[in-house]
Order: structure tokens, then C-alpha cells, then sequence
């Protein structure tokens, strides 16, 4: 094996109790758990007596959508064990996009999460325009966690209603071509 933590406390997360356990990992995955498994067979040896041993953690409720451009580990999230996060909340993000609606979005980063807009303007270097050239931007860095994201209703409506998105319900027209996008963007 690559790696043994010896001695740890496994949570599993399959719903069994807690049990303690050596836990032996080859390459990035988790090759075997035993009760006790020889530290002769392990290239390094980790003591986890007294820690947990367990499954990432799952932030299903992120605002990472732009922090993610500048910091593909998703701090300080990963720092407390979470290893997949969940972006595109509240109906906030950032694409899809047109050129001339950046600001707005930035607008509702700032206003509704509290983000610095200096730090977004800075941070953010704006490469895309549809859903899925966002996706290709933020996977094209290389990413320290999972990620999962949602395609947010804010821009959505903004990219096909333009400034009038706040203000009134879409038309037919605007309903298909929403539909489409989100279709595109699920593909």
C-alpha cells in the first residue's frame, strides 16, 4: 500500500457505527479496511489513534461559483474535510453571460452573498458566455475537490431577458428560448 492509517476511527458512511480500524489506500483509493493490517505493508504509515477516519463531506450549499476561479480548492472548505461542493445557489452565478450583463452578475454576488467586489473584479477573468464554456473554464484549471453545479436562475433569465429579467415574467418566446439553454446546459 501507498499509505495506512493505523488505528483510526472509521465513520463510513453507510450508517453502521463507528469502529476502529486500519485503513490502507493505493494510489487515490481505498484499497482495504481492517481491523489490523501490517505496517511493513505500507509505504507510509500514518498513526490516527483518537482521530476519525471517514468519507469527505458534501457542502450541498456553496457560493463558490466565481472564489472557484482563483481557488480551485474551494478554501477554506476543503481545510474542514469537505471534499464536493455544490455551486450555482440561490439562483446566483455567473454564467451564462453575456458581455454586457458581467456587471449585474457581479452586482448580485456582491449584493446578495456580501462578496468584496474588488476581490471579483480581480478574481473573476471573464473567458465565457454560455453554461457549459463556464464548466470548461472552471474543470480547465484543475480542481482540489469535486464539484457539482447548478445552472442558476438569475443568470439564466438575465442572458435571454436582458435588464428586463427583474422586472416582469417571460414571454412565450423567452420561455422557449430558456428551455433550450437549460437543456443545453443539463447536456
Amino acid at each position: 500500500y501507498d499509505l495506512l492509517l493505523r488505528g483510526g476511527t472509521v465513520i463510513d458512511g453507510t450508517g453502521q457505527e463507528r469502529f476502529t480500524a486500519d485503513v490502507a489506500i493505493t494510489g487515490d483509493r481505498i484499497a482495504a479496511v481492517e481491523p489490523t493490517i501490517a505496517s511493513s505493508a505500507a509505504t507510509k504509515v500514518i498513526d490516527a489513534d483518537g482521530l476519525i477516519v471517514c468519507p469527505g463531506f458534501i457542502d450541498h450549499h456553496t457560493h463558490y461559483d466565481a472564489q472557484i476561479l482563483w481557488d480551485p480548492l474551494a478554501t477554506c472548505s476543503s481545510w474542514h474535510g469537505v471534499t464536493s461542493v455544490i455551486m450555482g445557489n440561490c439562483g446566483v452565478g455567473l454564467a451564462p453571460c453575456k458581455p454586457s450583463d458581467r456587471e449585474a452578475l457581479v452586482g448580485d454576488l456582491v449584493n446578495v452573498e456580501g462578496m468584496s467586489l474588488d476581490v471579483l473584479q480581480s478574481g473573476v477573468n471573464w473567458t465565457w458566455e454560455s453554461f457549459d464554456e463556464y464548466l470548461n473554464v472552471v474543470g480547465a484549471q484543475g480542481l482540489g475537490m469535486n464539484v457539482g453545479m447548478m445552472l442558476p436562475l438569475s443568470p439564466l433569465r438575465q442572458f435571454v431577458l436582458g435588464t428586463e429579467s427583474i422586472e416582469r415574467a417571460a414571454n412565450e418566446r423567452e420561455m422557449q428560448q430558456l428551455r433550450a439553454i437549460f437543456w443545453s446546459a443539463m447536456d
